[in-house]
């Protein structure tokens, strides 16, 4: 039986065999004398000398500190990420409180501003009928009564048998000033609330159209960088997938590989919205690059590469195209899509434009001007209905 090394750090003896502990057993971890390696119950053991097995003992112990230090500075790290974002999050939280708050005060104020001028309006109105209505009622009463001072007197000629008083009440009624009933009556007024009637919500929502910052831009579709296989409509916001390739001119500038078609205006600063009606289509391809997206080959949708984009494959598999695909979860299968672009605030995000859920938000830090891209994919020959993408164009 082996002894531990006493508490000096003195060698111990085998109690079996009385010798020095002078090996180790890397099987068993423990400490042997050389009888024990020999002929001993470690003879078929591994067995080093204790100096060496303190080497390597140290030598794994060094390892693990290396492993414990680098896994503590990942978590001095991540502390210290954890720390950022929670400043970041107070901070940006609070701009964006007050952003919040300042932009429904804007609507409120100009709710507000629009509900007093036509409450104003309309106590106008009312009190110049309620004049006019005063004035034509107090001309009424003057000659009503005017009216009932002749009448008494014919009602009392009519009463007498005498002839001369009847005769009388006759010639004062024909040779008195002219009668009110032959004076011509001004019309009378009514409160005319027609003048307010009509879609009041829907007015007023149109010339708040003026405030609002980003409503959905008529963005149209830049024909020279469209595929072959991409026919235009004549006003530029429609892109119809074709099974045979059209005449075009093949230029540096026009996608030669991938079905994608770019926005004829460029962002480079500012915040712009726009909507893209997709129907029942089962895949397409929606976002934005940059002006200099290479046109020839494919084409990478990878933030990296200057492309943010939304996909759609088989009618129901939502991706955004970051650096690992993301697969999203959308209940609601939309039939247009909202792209909203903050240049300065570095945002890309997509949204259901029919119920304004949000889809997916891309951050980045844009260096170049930016160009929608657009893709209805290849013509779907079991697909029904029309298999354009069409931009959204908000009539008011």
């Amino acid at each position: 039986m082996e002894e531990k090394e006493n508490a000096s750090g003195e060698v111990g003896r085998c109690t079996e065999h009385g010798k020095k502990l002078l090996y180790f057993c890397r099987v068993e971890r423990l400490r042997i004398c050389s009888k024990c390696a020999i002929t001993g119950s470690h003879r078929e053991h591994k067995v080093v000398a204790v100096e060496e097995a303190l080497s390597d003992l140290k030598k794994l112990l060094s390892a693990r500190l290396v492993e414990l230090e680098a896994e503590s500075l990942e978590q001095t790290s991540r502390l210290e990420e954890i720390e950022r974002n929670t400043k970041a999050a107070q901070e940006e939280a609070e701009v964006l409180q007050q952003q919040v708050r300042e932009d429904f005060a804007a609507l409120r104020s100009f709710l507000d501003s629009e509900e007093k001028a036509l409450m104003e309006w309309i106590a106008t109105e009312k009190q110049h009928t309620l004049e006019e209505l005063g004035r034509l009622k107090t001309e009424c009463l003057h000659r009503a009564e005017r009216l009932r001072m002749l009448v008494d007197p014919l009602n009392a000629g009519l009463q007498t048998t005498n002839l001369s008083d009847v005769l009388k009440v006759l010639n004062i009624s024909s040779d008195g000033p002219s009668r009110p009933c032959e004076t011509a009556n001004d019309p009378i007024v009514r409160f005319q609330a027609e003048k307010f009637c009509g879609p009041l919500q829907y007015r007023v929502w149109k010339k708040m159209l003026q405030i609002i910052q980003t409503v959905p831009e008529a963005y149209t579709f830049d024909p020279l960088t469209a595929h072959p296989h991409l026919e235009i409509s004549t006003n530029r916001r429609a892109v119809i997938p074709r099974r045979e390739a059209l005449p075009v001119v093949y230029t540096d500038g026009r996608f030669n590989s991938c079905l994608c078609v770019l926005g004829a205006e460029a962002l480079s600063m500012g915040r712009h919205y726009w909507e893209v009606t997709i129907n029942k289509k089962t895949k397409w391809d929606l976002g934005v690059a940059y002006s200099s997206v290479p046109r020839h080959g494919d084409v990478i949708y990878k933030p990296t590469r200057g492309v943010w984009c939304l996909t759609l494959r088989d009618g129901c598999r939502y991706e955004a195209c970051d650096e690992t695909d993301i697969q999203l979860e959308v209940q609601h299968k939309p039939g247009r899509i909202g792209i909203y672009v903050d240049y300065e605030g570095g945002v890309v995000s997509f949204l259901d434009a029919e119920t304004m859920q949000m889809l997916h938000v891309f951050r980045a830090h844009f260096t170049d001007q930016l160009l929608p891209l657009y893709s209805p994919c290849t013509m779907e020959e079991e697909a029904p209905g029309d298999q354009r993408l069409t931009i959204f164009k908000l009539n008011v």
